[in-house]
């Protein structure tokens, strides 16, 4: 057995077996580069494009009177671009649960806007599942799954610069899938290799932490600390006297970083007299820029600190900026949404060949992958779209909304699920009335944030909001591709999937 045939064999197996969660991976992650965005389509109140006249003094205010316990922390983070509001966070001491909100920018004072999992859900999803660490070392593993079936994948072409340029959509099904999975895998090969990369290089201390807890003595967070440079003072245990202006802080943060923006803003153990304020520099428009941090005394105002980001750090900095996308502005993030639908088309495409090659074997347990592949493939998009669904429509007075918003989610999933297993003998009429659903959820978004919110699609395109525009364009886009496909199916006859091999096609 030469080198090539080992090799696809591993990817054959090392691409199969994740290749379910790899594709929520991906998703979840293509949709999170706009997360900001889809975070303002999901508040009404953010529709209009107003500017936050709020300020840090008046946010703290807030959780002075809103909150009595016992603070470990506070943070906040003021308006930007992409996020033209103010949020607050916060950690009863003690407890390790951390509260969040986020303020209507119309008002002179602070006000909550009702709650909504927004865009940060998807990228919860795409790092850690939503399963806390266990998630993340799943993300991890799958990760380094990827990284073998892209390479392996790699060496078993032979034609990689041919196939670039070849698609034969109606040839037979094995032929035409087995064009969509070369095609999509080599056009975004170089970016889904980065990807994978860094996705499992920037947790790399977190899948394997035995130097740190055994040179640190197990303490772990002291290990971060020297990493990052930041600071950190004891707590005295004696009531904290009259705080500092967070604004004259922010204010003269600006003025030592020759006018920078300002990130993020927290204050630690604001109950005690040892407080301090840390102030963020907000990262620019180049890859990786350091986060470099300023840390006052909460009370004087007096600078203990300058963080400036050692070469290790920024070279960390570089590799988690490459991976989120946080640089180069809304090109970039097309770009990086762009090549994350093409993983997904090149994951869809890989399983429908392991599939078609299989198709004339008559093992009835093919079904089960149809099943699993209609739950996965398509349940995940639907399921997403009834996500923004139940945005719209559940009540924003509703007590703990976010909540039920991840509850449609879920649910709308599990429906699917369902669907796919009670038709898994009937895939292509299933495929075909799941795309028509697709459509319609698609479609009727924009009409239904019309009825729902002031910022609908007119309103955006006529004062040039195109960062909002471009949630509900996208939503048309993916609309009429399904409305489209699903011609497509309902149209085209059943196909040989394997030539010299049964001439019709199993709807299992």
């Amino acid at each position: 057995m030469n080198l090539r045939q080992s090799m696809a064999g591993l990817h054959t197996w090392g691409g199969l077996l994740p290749s379910w969660l790899l594709y929520v991976i991906i998703f979840a992650g293509t949709v999170a580069c706009f997360d900001k965005e889809l975070n303002r389509w999901m508040r009404p109140a953010l529709h209009e494009g107003v500017v936050s006249t709020q300020g840090a003094d008046d946010v703290r205010d807030w959780l002075q009177r809103n909150v009595s316990e016992e603070l470990h922390a506070f943070w906040m983070h003021g308006p930007t671009a992409r996020e033209p509001y103010w949020r607050l966070g916060w950690e009863v001491d003690g407890t390790e649960t951390f509260h969040n909100v986020a303020f209507d920018p119309r008002g002179v004072r602070p006000e909550p806007m009702p709650e909504t999992l927004g865009g940060d859900f998807f990228f919860k999803l795409h790092y850690n599942l939503h399963a806390g660490d266990v998630g993340m070392y799943i993300v991890g593993l799958a990760g380094m799954f990827m990284l073998v079936a892209l390479v392996s994948g790699l060496i078993i072409h032979r034609r990689i610069f041919k196939d670039f340029f070849t698609l034969r959509p109606k040839a037979n099904g094995q032929r035409a899938w087995l064009d969509a999975h070369n095609l999509f895998g080599v056009v975004g090969f170089p970016f889904h290799l980065i990807l994978a990369y860094t996705g499992v290089a920037i947790f790399v201390a977190s899948y394997m932490p035995a130097a740190a807890q055994v040179s640190y003595s197990g303490n772990v967070m002291q290990y971060f600390g020297e990493v990052m440079g930041s600071y950190h003072r004891e707590e005295l245990h004696q009531p904290a006297a009259a705080p500092r202006s967070l604004d004259a802080l922010i204010a003269e943060s600006r003025r030592l970083w020759d006018g920078a923006e300002v990130g993020w803003v927290s204050v630690h153990h604001p109950d005690d007299a040892s407080a301090v304020v840390d102030v963020r520099r907000r990262g620019g428009s180049r890859i990786g820029t350091p986060q470099d941090t300023l840390t006052y005394d909460a009370t004087t105002g007096e600078l203990l600190n300058r963080q400036d980001a050692s070469t290790g750090y920024r070279a960390y900095l570089w590799l988690a900026g490459l991976h989120m996308a946080q640089f180069g502005g809304s090109l970039v993030r097309l770009l990086y949404l762009l090549m994350g639908l093409c993983g997904c088309a090149m994951l869809v495409g890989g399983l429908q060949v392991w599939l078609a090659k299989r198709e004339g074997r008559g093992d009835r347990s093919l079904v089960w992958v149809r099943a699993l592949n209609a739950s996965v493939f398509a349940g995940l998009p639907l399921a997403s779209l009834a996500l923004l669904w139940g945005n719209r429509l559940i009540p924003a007075t509703f007590t703990e909304r976010a909540v039920a918003e991840g509850w449609v989610f879920v649910g709308a999933w599990l429906l699917m699920a369902l669907w796919a297993v009670l038709k898994r003998r009937n895939a292509r009429r299933m495929l075909r009335h799941q795309l028509l659903l697709g459509a319609v959820l698609a479609l009727g978004l924009p009409l239904l944030n019309g009825l729902t919110a002031d910022g609908h699609l007119l309103a955006s395109l006529a004062r040039g909001d195109w960062a909002l525009a471009s949630v509900d364009l996208f939503l048309i886009a993916a609309g009429l591709i399904c409305l489209a496909c699903a011609r497509r199916f309902s149209a085209a006859p059943a196909r040989a999937m394997v030539p010299g091999r049964a001439n019709r096609v199993r709807e299992a």
